[in-house]
């Protein structure tokens, strides 16, 4: 652990990044927040259809957050830390790092950013600590809570405390959980699932830390790398058309069976 004893968090600028301040900051008093605005590509859909379902995908996105966020929102806080608004691209530059280092940064959590850089790492080792929503194992990268749906796999369905390294999604792990799938889930609440229980992994991870108990274990293997221009109109889409024709929750029935017979 790190003599110094103050909590930063690096996020991007979304409803889920905010809900995961708001939750982390209903525990602890937070140093500083370091926010950086999210740079998303815009693709052009390449017919009608997928133009109404990425339109539908974000509507429904967009309300589940909110009413999440809302609801978090709510919650009383240890304290009002500061805040520090980024562009795209500032959160490696030597004049941020040196604003963190003011911070005395003992715990850096870290959710949502864009790739940290190897002046940043080096800066700060041993206090990077991400939270990435999906099992690195199987997914890493981008929207690793949309790949399993999309691909059937809800058993990867899981969020991740890792620590930081020169690799994306490759650090020791110290918390890994799968969410708990029930017969009334929908896409939505699949995707925001991993997040709430990733924001409760970080919070354990936290504590842990301060009691000085952190222990992590080495990845086995690689998981397949998603980038941002993967999430096209085509797959929104296809989730889309899973949704509407029953095919998705027939995956979700079939999961939580299985589950209900290891019980």
């Amino acid at each position: 652990m790190s003599e110094n004893k103050n909590i930063v968090i690096l996020t991007g600028s979304d409803p889920r990044h905010q809900f995961f301040i708001h939750q982390l900051n209903t525990r602890f008093s937070i140093s500083q927040v370091f926010m950086e605005k999210c740079d998303y590509p815009s693709p052009i859909p390449q017919s009608e259809e997928e133009s109404i379902a990425w339109n539908w995908f974000f509507k429904r996105r967009d309300q589940s957050e909110n009413e999440m966020i809302l609801k978090s929102i709510q919650l009383p806080r240890k304290n009002n830390p500061g805040t520090t608004y980024l562009e795209n691209g500032e959160l490696n530059s030597l004049d941020t790092i040196a604003k963190i280092e003011m911070a005395s940064p003992g715990f850096i959590a870290v959710f949502g950013t864009s790739i940290l850089k190897d002046p940043f790492l080096n800066r700060f080792p041993n206090r990077l600590f991400n939270l990435h929503i999906g099992d690195p194992e199987f997914y890493r990268g981008s929207s690793c809570n949309f790949w399993p749906i999309h691909q059937k796999m809800l058993q990867h369905l899981s969020a991740t405390i890792h620590r930081i390294d020169q690799g994306v999604d490759t650090g020791d792990i110290l918390s890994r959980k799968a969410i708990t799938i029930n017969s009334e889930d929908d896409e939505q609440t699949l995707l925001l699932k991993p997040l709430k229980l990733g924001a409760r992994l970080m919070i354990e991870t936290i504590q842990n830390w301060k009691k000085l108990a952190l222990q992590s274990t080495h990845q086995n293997r690689i998981g397949k790398l998603f980038k941002k221009s993967d999430f096209t109109p085509k797959v929104i889409l296809e989730m889309k058309q899973m949704v509407e024709s029953g095919k998705l929750n027939d995956c979700i029935q079939a999961q939580v069976g299985k589950t209900d017979n290891k019980t």
